[in-house]
């Protein structure tokens, strides 16, 4: 979703279930968004079966798969149901569609089948809550100095009912990937300025919601945009790459590393 800058046409589930006394959310991915917790790691961009299985080797929770045409890192149903095979059990497998119609996304999502979607175009609101029926939902925004910070409300969990006792609340199952606008659709590769986002602002308000920082990250500054943002996950895909589609097993393993130096600088 271009969200940020033009005013955030969509969003993103999870099925989360959420302990707001404490602020803490678990998932079908097994993030939380307290900021003193382990930060999952997607790599992003997955082309081959060898680079999933050296990932997961390294200690990869998420790998991302594109079906984005005008991606160069696009691959097919048929490469995308080999990784799927290959990486069934140990890693959760996402896939990232941009401005697809909803049912080819689902058929997709159940043909390979994935673990969760990442909506990176400018969906709607209302085509994320019908793919997070079925699937966890990663929804891409783009973040500037222009951000408009109403647009989150509408990740806030939805009221479906009100009895005399209580509200009844839609499960609040929004997870947010916070990228670097760019021309084109999709992933930039660049970064944008961290403290523009305000990252406790966001946990207090959307308490259900996992926070994904990405853009331009690679293993030479995730750690300063870790002690900045405490995001539950971090998401790199050229950062480590030899080419694009060709992950690097050095690369990635530096950003493993830097990642859990950081982990450990924050407790």
């Amino acid at each position: 979703m271009t969200g940020l800058t033009n005013g955030a046409k969509s969003g993103v589930t999870s099925g989360v279930t959420s302990d707001v006394t404490s602020g803490v959310t678990s998932d079908a991915t097994g993030l939380s968004n307290n900021p003193t917790l382990a930060v999952a790691i997607k790599i992003c961009g997955i082309t081959r079966v060898e680079d999933a299985l050296a990932a997961i080797d390294l200690g990869v929770a998420m790998l991302g798969v594109n079906f984005y045409p005008a991606s160069p890192r696009c691959i097919t149903l048929q490469q995308a149901q080999q990784i799927a095979s290959a990486v069934a059990g140990r890693a959760k497998l996402v896939g990232v569609f941009v401005n697809m119609p909803v049912p080819d996304v689902l058929r997709i999502a159940r043909e390979v089948p994935l673990n969760a979607v990442q909506l990176h175009g400018d969906e709607s609101s209302d085509d994320c809550w019908v793919v997070a029926a079925e699937f966890p939902v990663i929804c891409a925004l783009k973040v500037d100095s222009s951000l408009e910070w109403r647009v989150f409300e509408q990740f806030r969990p939805r009221i479906i009912s009100q009895g005399s006792d209580a509200l009844k609340m839609e499960d609040a199952r929004w997870d947010l990937l916070l990228d670097t606008p760019c021309t084109d659709l999709g992933g930039s590769g660049e970064s944008f300025q961290w403290t523009d986002v305000r990252w406790d602002w966001l946990r207090l308000r959307l308490p259900h919601s996992k926070l994904f920082l990405a853009g331009g990250l690679d293993p030479g500054n995730v750690a300063q945009a870790i002690a900045i943002a405490h995001p539950s996950a971090v998401d790199v895909c050229s950062g480590v790459e030899e080419a694009k589609g060709i992950k690097s097993i050095e690369k990635m393993r530096a950003f493993v590393a830097a990642v859990r130096a950081a982990e450990r600088q924050e407790q």
